[in-house]
């Protein structure tokens, strides 16, 4: 089963994201807490790791994310804030991820640059 790179764990752990375990298909399951306490999780294939996190980043809608707890809120779901909170958390996330994305490219490219891998960096 494939692992991530120490330089990618490293990034993460520097961004308070905690990898949550491996899939038998490949993926890795990562986790990070948005600043109004979501529990937010990001699924991703092993490989091209980099490329995975910056098409997950690029496939993100903060609109979508917010209908989604809105919609969880109407449902009875009691922990929900209030939509300002939404709308500013799913801002976060969405930077979070733009920030993230962008530290692993540059890692991936430092790595293609010394000969340690091959380039998938866009």
């Amino acid at each position: 089963m494939p692992e991530l790179r120490q330089e990618y764990l490293d990034i993460l752990e520097k961004r308070d994201w905690s990898v949550s375990g491996y899939t038998d298909d490949g993926r890795v399951e990562l986790e990070w807490w948005s600043p109004a306490g979501e529990d937010f999780l990001v699924c991703v294939n092993v490989e091209n790791f980099p490329d995975e996190i910056l098409d997950y980043s690029d496939d993100f809608d903060p609109d979508e994310h917010i209908e989604m707890w809105v919609e969880a809120r109407a449902n009875g779901r009691q922990d929900v804030p209030g939509a300002r909170r939404l709308a500013k958390d799913a801002e976060d996330i969405q930077k979070e991820l733009d920030e993230l994305a962008f530290e692993l490219q540059e890692a991936e490219r430092k790595l293609w640059l010394t000969g340690i891998t091959a380039p998938s960096a866009r």
